[in-house]
């Protein structure tokens, strides 16, 4: 009698090695195979389950992902060290060279004509930008006067003259 009851015990956990994991699988196990693992931005779904990622599933539907074989793991790299070589190669070091100075050419910005062209370029803006500006442009057009001259070195002598603004308002 004891032999029947340890047979049929046998018989009982090889069936129960076949059935269902849980009561969840149960109710899943005919859908279409889906198994969802979380990630840093979301949760990423597949259609085989992944065992390296086992520890991160979150849910699935269809068989257990213990019911598909575990792919072998990967070999161990075998890592050496490169080969010795008797050489080198480094950048050469920067020369420290003195500052530049007395030759101005490539820095005309530096000479007395550079500098006198930029404030005349300066003075040139401010009267542009003011109405004494529009006025003294205005009395140059009329006098036929280029600037940087006088109004007796006139290059073109004047053919009409406009009527001075500062003399109406007087």
């Amino acid at each position: 009698m004891l032999r029947k009851f340890g047979i049929a015990l046998i018989f009982a956990v090889s069936l129960s090695a076949c059935s269902y994991v849980d009561e969840y699988e149960r109710q899943v196990h005919d859908w279409e195979p889906t198994y969802c693992y979380k990630s840093l931005g979301a949760v990423q779904c597949y259609r085989a389950p992944k065992h390296s990622d086992s520890l991160r599933l979150v849910n699935y539907y269809g068989p257990h992902p213990s019911r598909y074989d575990a792919p072998e793991p990967l070999q161990e790299p075998n890592f050496k060290a490169p080969e010795m070589v008797n050489y080198w190669v480094k950048d050469p070091e920067p020369i420290p060279r003195p500052m530049a100075k007395g030759d101005l050419t490539d820095r005309p910005w530096l000479t007395a004509e550079g500098k006198a062209e930029a404030s005349d370029i300066r003075r040139i803006r401010t009267l542009e930008t003011s109405a004494t500006g529009t006025r003294a442009f205005l009395r140059r057009i009329a006098t036929g006067e280029t600037p940087g001259t006088s109004p007796t070195e006139t290059a073109t002598p004047a053919k009409f003259i406009l009527p001075d603004p500062a003399q109406d308002l007087e």
